[in-house]
């Protein structure tokens, strides 16, 4: 499950895309700034295979590469951060 977080002070549009799952809902959806919610701000995702993520602010667009099914990504108006699955772990454990 890909987690997005919205700090970027107003509501960004995002859409997670792969060639490795299938189904799924595709497009882009609103993710609002703030605290996230998991009706809102997570996509199922199969964790073997990498996807992109595009994430769209205003008339600005960012691709974020190699995304697995796990990670966070935090998104601020300037840049954005990938918390992959392998640092989620070891602050988990």
């Amino acid at each position: 499950m890909v987690w997005i977080g919205n700090d970027a002070l107003e509501t960004i549009s995002v859409s997670i895309s792969s060639v490795h799952t299938q189904g799924g809902a595709t497009g882009f959806f609103p993710v609002e700034p703030g605290l996230g919610s998991y009706a809102t701000n997570h996509w199922q995702r199969n964790a073997t295979g990498t996807e992109n993520a595009v994430i769209r602010l205003g008339r600005t667009s960012v691709t974020v590469p190699d995304v697995l099914g796990n990670d966070f990504l935090l998104i601020y108006s300037d840049t954005y951060l990938k918390v992959p699955i392998e640092v989620q772990a070891f602050f988990g454990a």
